[in-house]
């Protein structure tokens, strides 16, 4: 008998430090929720571009942006709203920012950028992207840091090695036999 009581004073033991446990897991669970929960109600509170009242404010440059954003045809309430217009404009605006000194990788976008395909779709993909990380009140300055990290000189080594012909980067283009029309323009054509 003896033994059956030391047994069931073992199982409390066991059974009250496996509560304790279970009590400090639910507690720390608890504490993980409830951070989540502020995240959540924080990103909830701060307006979307679809959701700002002023559609001005919602065009705004970061902070960080230090020199005045390329025009971007989203921005106009006036204008057609036609995005070969911001990849126009974010063109002419990069190779007067991002251009690197004699003998760099940093070659200017050629001027026949939208003639080669590959090129075209990286430019207005490299267009959009510095936006979104530096332009509205969703822009951030992680985004804008990966954007200039990453994107940009990932874009500069391609457009050097793949994407224009040396004559085309020289000013010259050379046409390839691959250029075609963009959606746009097929749309206008049926239009």
């Amino acid at each position: 008998m003896s033994g059956e009581a030391e047994r069931s004073g073992a199982d409390v033991g066991d059974r009250d430090a496996q509560i304790s446990a279970l009590t400090d897991l639910v507690e720390a669970l608890t504490r993980k929720l409830r951070r989540l929960e502020d995240r959540v109600n924080q990103l909830v509170a701060r307006p979307g571009p679809e959701s700002s009242a002023d559609e001005d404010a919602a065009a705004e440059p970061a902070p960080w942006v230090w020199f005045s954003p390329p025009a971007a045809a989203e921005s106009d309430p006036a204008g057609d709203g036609d995005p070969r217009n911001t990849v126009d404009n974010f063109v002419a605006w990069y190779n007067v920012t991002f251009v690197g000194v004699d003998g760099s990788r940093a070659r200017p976008i050629p001027q026949c950028w939208s003639q080669h395909p590959g090129l075209a779709m990286e430019v207005a993909t490299l267009a959009y992207s510095w936006r979104a990380a530096n332009v509205g009140p969703n822009a951030t300055e992680r985004d804008a840091q990966h954007w200039l990290h990453q994107w940009r000189p990932g874009f500069a080594d391609r457009l050097a090695r793949e994407w224009g012909s040396p004559d085309c980067l020289d000013g010259d283009h050379r046409d390839d036999g691959r250029a075609r029309a963009d959606r746009h323009e097929i749309a206008e054509q049926h239009a």
